[in-house]
């Protein structure tokens, strides 16, 4: 759990059982933070972490923002970059530069919810990447209430590839079932065909479309996955005309 000395303790979670879905008798609200966005895929190894770090490069020209990765890859640099005595990170953005929370320890977990809740009011974005699937979170108390908090922005991650969009759909209608509201969901399909799209996928984009408010086309980038990092300027022009439509999907063009 992160403390407000900048530390935190790794929290373990138990992935044989399932904590009982939220009630109708939800806590009360999240406090009122400017932006909010959560990152999720309905597995791993889709592009999620490169998709939030473009977001974060992208808006961090609006003020502090602070991008959580509360379970970083095993080979991800996000758990060897150097801290400050805040236990944060600051990473190169687009005309600014943005910090990053995420446990130094392979294994060790962040209490993102936590850390949402009692959260800095100079954070001005918070951009949180989640490990855990879509359905999973949903049967979990405190991020069902989380997702579903009006004006908070979900990014559903997924590949251009059949079977993770079936999947992401799948995702979607849950999330949409469990109330998080068209406009404040959006999908990222990483295109790992570079644009050559069969038609079952196609197919699939389709049906996504009609789950979520937008759908946004981001490159694909091997390289990132090797290093464990997105690089300032890491992706061209295609990298930065994508960070742009998910601002823009995400209604956060006006902070930006």
């Amino acid at each position: 759990m992160y403390t407000p000395t900048g530390g935190w303790v790794p929290q373990s979670e138990d992935l044989g059982a399932l904590p009982t879905p939220a009630s109708p008798q939800l806590p009360p609200a999240l406090p009122a933070m400017s932006d909010l966005v959560v990152v999720v895929a309905a597995g791993g190894g889709v592009g999620r972490s490169t998709t939030a770090d473009l977001l974060a490069h992208r808006l961090c020209a609006a003020g502090p923002l602070v991008l959580i990765d509360d379970t970083p890859g095993l080979f991800s640099l996000r758990r060897s970059l150097p801290r400050g005595p805040d236990g944060l990170a600051t990473m190169p953005g687009y005309r600014g530069a943005y910090h990053v929370l995420a446990p130094a320890d392979p294994l060790a977990r962040i209490d993102t919810v936590g850390v949402v809740e009692g959260a800095d009011p100079a954070w001005t974005t918070l951009v949180v990447d989640s490990y855990d699937s879509v359905l999973y979170l949903l049967h979990a108390e405190q991020w069902y209430r989380l997702l579903t908090e009006p004006g908070v922005r979900v990014l559903l991650v997924t590949p251009s590839a059949t079977g993770p969009l079936q999947q992401a759909l799948t995702a979607a209608r849950a999330l949409r079932q469990a109330g998080v509201a068209a406009e404040d969901l959006v999908a990222a399909v990483v295109d790992i065909a570079g644009g050559r799209m069969p038609r079952p996928v196609r197919a699939r984009m389709v049906m996504l479309d009609g789950e979520v408010g937008a759908i946004t086309r981001v490159p694909h980038l091997p390289s990132v996955r090797a290093t464990g990092r997105l690089e300032a300027g890491h992706g061209g022009r295609d990298a930065q005309r994508a960070a742009d439509a998910l601002v823009h999907h995400l209604a956060l063009e006006t902070a930006a």
